[in-house]
């Protein structure tokens, strides 16, 4: 027998929200310095890159393998004196 729902919902009303919102995920994107395609590492929200590589790859593996431990959730992200500084 399914169990009764207690909560009445009536018209207008929301549903709580999401409160994880600043989860960090990785993703990897190709720029171009020269003739070179350099693969980059970013994490957003905080869209700061982690590593860059020259084979696809390598910056997949990465990706890869911080979305799925989430190494830096904790801390709200990799420490800045990790990031490579982008000057432009």
């Amino acid at each position: 027998m399914p169990k009764k729902q207690k909560v009445r919902f009536h018209r207008g009303d929301k549903r709580p929200g999401n409160h994880n919102l600043e989860t960090l995920y990785y993703r990897k994107k190709f720029i171009k310095k020269g003739n070179d395609i350099i693969w980059q590492v970013v994490e957003h929200p905080t869209k700061n890159v982690v590593a860059e590589y020259f084979f696809e790859e390598d910056a997949h593996r990465l990706v890869k393998f911080q979305n799925k431990h989430k190494v830096w959730q904790s801390q709200g992200g990799i420490p800045k004196f990790l990031y490579i500084n982008i000057s432009k």
